[in-house]
């Protein structure tokens, strides 16, 4: 195949640069990696705007590229109703959701079930879960496959073989801390790029009043018909897209819920959720779809330039490459695309090894070292990798981008999110209806594939039945209804619990109890108290013990007692979180010092010429 977008030195030095600059960054952050908590959740210390752009960049993959702008180009400003479907749940994930997991100090999805339920269905979710996370993999890869090729010419599945050594050697060295730093840059990046993409084609097109005159009015829209035409309907959307897709996406998948984890409070994580989904994700779904409306615009008017027959699928490397007003503009939107993959992959190549090796691999071994899980870390995340490349491989034969990723995730996420939704706000929900809605629910799902005129068709509302692809979209509320009908059947014929104490703190219900065991003891009241004072009045003891011992003074002024947990950071907000820890009150300094151990001297690496600033927690 050859080149179909010609490209100089100058572009292959940018790209170049781009991709030793990630592979710098694992390496540069590879030194933070003491232990598998600082290799999967970066030390639970970074700040709520790093982790608000790392779940943008996480969201924002290069699948979004090729899939949003490939609707954009095909159905215009309908496209974005795909994107904009976080709000609704929001309140549960907030309150919900995401004090649970924190305060309860809960590594992954699989862990969560084990304690809600048993290891019956901790092992059904650890499939389920790695199967969802190397599909979400292979996704990303022959997305930016797809996107590459009209610029290298390669085979498609070469381009997915090179690119997925690259990342797999970048997570494998740098881990979480290195996935939050990049991907703040490269969030930036690719925020930017995308915005720039839609300015260079506005001027390309003469200016805004002619994009605008040159779409149709059904290009104009902003949501699709309610049930047609079958490949792209409100309805089906919604229940894809917005129910099982998103709420998926924000509940099940590892990767976000490692960047909950990675925040310094249940505070931050809250505010970064909706930093991310009130500001960024607009911004985001503007970025990402905008080359697809450039792109209808130019056809409806040009059609020699992009033909009606043009891949959609590869829509924003077209675009870039005929608005670009130089090689070196198109160079730095071509590396967005590839940061974007890299913002993605990176986070799912780092869950599925967070799973494989915490759900996997330390249940069978016996209580492994802390330095053999990190090696065990890092080879299973370029192992991962290998799966996500066979991924890739079999999604190619599918079609559209867009519509492969829908009909995985609507067939692979539903019994997940019911389970974890049921076992949140239903204390009732039982064992045992957990375990069927696993089982039976995969069995009605795949009825639901082999027939689906039997199934899936009382749910279509009345959208068109298409042999090749019945109801590729709808089938996710079908999927959705087995489930919760299986889930909430099983558990209203079985024996409700005698009591709840095995769930404190696991149900919103019993939220109240999470505080306590996230502490270990009761809590102090007075949590939220800060103190500063300069580095010059640190003293750093010959102890491991996680502790910082303060002065009369300052223990007087942050009111706080032994034990209790604390934050110490560098007072400089820009950098994030990156040179801070938590750890515990000792006694109270008789030297006028504040007398640190030397574990958390070394974790947060402090500069001493800077002032510190400590924090009472929960």
């Amino acid at each position: 195949m050859n080149t179909a977008i010609p490209t100089s030195d100058l572009f292959w030095g940018i790209l170049a640069f781009y991709v030793f600059f990630v592979l710098g960054a694992g390496l540069f952050f590879a030194r933070n990696n003491k232990s598998t908590e600082d290799f999967f959740f970066g030390g639970r210390r970074f700040s709520w705007w790093i982790i608000a752009m790392s779940m943008l960049a996480t969201g924002v993959g290069s699948h979004s590229f090729a899939k949003y702008a490939s609707k954009g180009y095909q159905y215009g400003f309908s496209s974005t109703m795909t994107y904009m479907n976080d709000w609704f749940f929001m309140p549960l994930l907030l309150f919900g959701w995401i004090p649970i997991i924190y305060y309860m100090k809960v590594n992954s999805i699989p862990e969560y079930f084990e304690r809600r339920f048993n290891s019956t269905v901790r092992n059904l979710s650890t499939f389920t879960m790695l199967l969802y996370l190397v599909g979400y993999i292979g996704i990303g890869l022959l997305a930016l496959a797809s996107l590459l090729q009209p610029i290298l010419g390669w085979e498609i599945n070469t381009i997915i073989i090179v690119v997925a050594v690259i990342s797999g050697l970048y997570v494998s060295l740098g881990g979480q801390t290195a996935i939050i730093f990049t991907d703040l840059i490269q969030g930036i990046v690719l925020l930017f790029a995308g915005l720039l993409l839609f300015g260079l084609g506005i001027i390309y097109l003469g200016g805004l009043d002619i994009f605008w005159n040159n779409l149709s009015i059904t290009n104009k829209l902003p949501l699709a018909d309610f049930n047609s035409p079958p490949d792209f309907n409100f309805v089906g959307i919604f229940w894809q897209d917005g129910v099982v897709g998103s709420v998926g996406f924000a509940f099940m998948n590892q990767a976000v819920i490692m960047r909950f984890l990675a925040a310094r409070s249940v505070v931050h994580a809250r505010r970064a959720t909706m930093m991310n989904v009130l500001v960024f994700l607009p911004i985001g779904t503007l970025a990402v779809s905008n080359s697809g409306w450039v792109a209808r615009a130019i056809t409806n008017t040009s059609p020699d330039v992009i033909a009606e027959t043009a891949n959609p699928n590869g829509i924003f490397t077209i675009v870039a490459g005929i608005v670009a007003s130089s090689e070196a503009v198109f160079a730095f939107l071509v590396a967005a695309v590839v940061a974007a993959l890299m913002s993605s992959l990176d986070s799912q190549i780092n869950a599925s090894t967070a799973v494989a090796v915490n759900d996997v691999y330390t249940p069978l071994s016996k209580n492994p070292s802390e330095k053999t899980k990190l090696r065990i870390s890092m080879f299973t995340s370029l192992f991962v990798t290998f799966i996500g490349i066979q991924a890739a491989f079999l999604f190619s034969k599918y079609g559209t981008i867009y519509e492969a990723h829908g009909a995985f995730h609507s067939i692979v996420t539903p019994p997940m999110v019911t389970v974890i939704f049921l076992g949140i706000f239903w204390q009732r929900f039982s064992s045992r209806a957990a375990i069927l809605t696993f089982v039976l629910g995969a069995i009605f799902i795949y009825l639901g594939v082999l027939y689906p005129k039997l199934f899936v068709q009382p749910f279509s509302h009345g959208i068109e039945f298409i042999e090749a692809k019945p109801w590729s979209y709808i089938r996710a509320l079908y999927n959705v209804v087995a489930c919760v009908a299986i889930g909430v059947v099983v558990t209203l014929l079985t024996k409700p619990p005698s009591n709840y104490d095995k769930i404190k703190g696991l149900t919103l219900w019993t939220i109240k109890d999470g505080p306590k065991y996230f502490k270990g003891s009761e809590v102090n009241k007075n949590a939220g108290i800060t103190i500063k004072f300069s580095g010059s009045e640190i003293e750093v003891s010959n102890k491991e013990d996680n502790t910082v011992s303060l002065p009369k003074k300052y223990m007087n002024e942050i009111k706080g007692e032994k034990g209790d947990l604390i934050y110490i950071s560098d007072h400089r907000w820009y950098l994030g979180g990156m040179k801070s820890t938590h750890a515990r009150l000792g006694n109270i300094s008789e030297n006028n010092k504040v007398v640190i151990s030397q574990d958390v001297f070394d974790h947060a690496q402090f500069n001493l010429e800077k002032d510190i600033i400590i924090e009472l927690e929960v």
